[in-house]
């Protein structure tokens, strides 16, 4: 990442071994986080595909996005586009990157023919359920940004301006199937009902997974209007205009979740958490409930928000690779499922 370099950026390359694979696993787009930068995903080990990163391409100028996310995502689709990305792509980012994600998704859904690319699945590394600032009403406090670069900072601060308006992207919340059939690492079998999602805690081995049952919110009205409200309080909550709902559900995907929260800004005395840990004690930070069904496994990782990746703590970033990699396999056998199915029909 630098000034006139090219974004997105290949920073990993399928193994040999895995390029040979039958099928093939889908390439991982890596979209920033609100610092603007992707220096934390070069701190991760393989995660046996090829890796892209897209940093803000604005970061080096220190210019707003007059158009908001909607334009970001334009601009990000189109990258794609030039570097000749095709087919079926994993879609997944730190905090800010996991909205891109989806509302680079939602984009493509709604106008799929425009591009050469379909989204499979979404790996969202501790993205909170998100509405627009301005509706929050419950009391939070600051976390202290340290010692960052004046250009990290002037990006944190045109995220937080462009977060104060905008609402996640809505899909109609179409019901899926009612049972999926997983395998896991560590060779565990699952047969998921939808009301119900793979859970991996923080510490213990391989064959430490297990489920948790969740609400059932598939509509759009209810999960703006009759969502429960226990960690978040929303204020004049309105439903999304029917133009820009699409019709289904979002796709795959896994919640990577950190367990601890985060420090707040001393300087700033405060009881209240920070923005980012409204809904830390919640499985699902947030989502459950709230949106159309769409997260299939949550995995936790003992962190912060803000020190999930840490460049000192080499044992740490052995950790989150290694969580992300079981995250990326389940998505790889959703995606081989759903392929298999699609090609049963066609036959």
């Amino acid at each position: 990442m630098y000034p006139g370099g090219p974004n997105p950026t290949q920073i990993q390359f399928i193994p040999p071994n895995r390029a040979i694979a039958n099928p093939r696993p889908p390439p991982l787009v890596l979209l920033h986080d609100g610092g603007g930068t992707t220096f934390s995903y070069f701190l991760l080990g393989s995660l046996g595909r090829d890796v892209w990163a897209v940093h803000n391409s604005r970061y080096f100028t220190g210019d707003a996005w007059e158009g908001g996310m909607e334009q970001m995502v334009l601009v990000y689709l189109d990258g794609l586009m030039r570097e000749g990305i095709r087919g079926d792509i994993m879609l997944g980012g730190w905090s800010l990157g996991g909205f891109l994600s989806l509302a680079m998704a939602h984009r493509i859904g709604k106008d799929p023919d425009r591009y050469p690319f379909s989204v499979a699945g979404l790996l969202l590394i501790d993205s909170p359920y998100h509405i627009a600032r301005s509706k929050i009403s419950q009391p939070h406090s600051k976390a202290p940004l340290g010692n960052v670069p004046d250009l990290v900072r002037t990006a944190f601060e045109h995220c937080d301006a462009m977060l104060q308006q905008w609402d996640l992207p809505r899909w109609s919340g179409t019901e899926g199937a009612q049972e999926t059939d997983l395998e896991v690492s560590g060779g565990q079998r699952f047969k998921l009902q939808r009301s119900e999602v793979l859970y991996k805690p923080a510490t213990g081995g391989a064959k430490t997974w297990s489920t948790i049952r969740t609400g059932t919110s598939t509509s759009t009205e209810a999960s703006t209007t009759e969502a429960p409200t226990t960690n978040l309080e929303i204020s004049n909550a309105a439903s999304t205009p029917e133009d820009l709902v699409i019709p289904g559900s979002p796709p795959p995907a896994v919640l990577i979740r950190c367990t601890q929260f985060a420090k707040r800004n001393s300087e700033i005395p405060s009881n209240y958490p920070c923005l980012v840990d409204l809904n830390r004690s919640e499985k699902m930070l947030g989502w459950e409930g709230r949106y159309p069904e769409f997260i299939k496994a949550v995995i936790d990782v003992d962190a912060d928000h803000y020190q999930l990746f840490d460049r000192t703590h080499m044992e740490r970033m052995e950790d989150v690779t290694a969580r992300l990699s079981w995250g990326m396999d389940i998505l790889d056998a959703l995606w081989s499922t759903n392929k298999a199915k699609k090609g049963a029909k066609t036959d």
